[in-house]
């Protein structure tokens, strides 16, 4: 008798089914991750904002006419490929601070929550919310 080479149908699908449940696991926390980094490079960018905009006012000692756009930023984040947030700048009615907020654009992010930092460095960020409540202890955390 001669001996068969190769795999049997069998064993080719508990394979197939070792797999599946493997990415079933994999994919859920790979989202997550792409996420949260998404999120975290969000945090930055406000973050180099916010320093831009201090330039801005040492220059012209007043936010008034600062927009994202003339401290060296883009409404859409990041400026290339797919926006995951649009960043936007309110200042206060004196022109003497200014809040910056990065909200989810789609995709992945949808969400996500709102980001939100201002000229005193508070910062805001919760899962899923849609407002800015920022407080000297909120956080990004």
């Amino acid at each position: 008798m001669k001996a068969q080479k190769g795999f049997t149908l069998i064993e080719l699908m508990i394979v197939v089914a070792i797999v599946a449940i493997l990415a079933a696991i994999a994919y859920p926390s790979y989202t997550n991750y792409v996420v949260k980094t998404n999120r975290v490079d969000a945090q930055s960018e406000l973050t180099r904002l916010a320093g831009r905009l201090q330039s801005y006012k040492l220059v012209n000692r007043t936010y008034a006419n600062a927009t994202v756009a003339n401290v060296g930023g883009s409404v859409s984040y990041p400026a290339q490929g797919t926006a995951n947030y649009t960043i936007t700048l309110t200042l206060d009615a004196d022109n003497r601070g200014y809040t910056l907020a990065a909200t989810p654009a789609s995709g992945r992010q949808n969400g996500d929550g709102i980001i939100c930092l201002n000229q005193d460095g508070w910062k805001y960020w919760s899962q899923g919310q849609g407002t800015c409540s920022l407080t000297a202890t909120s956080t990004w955390n």
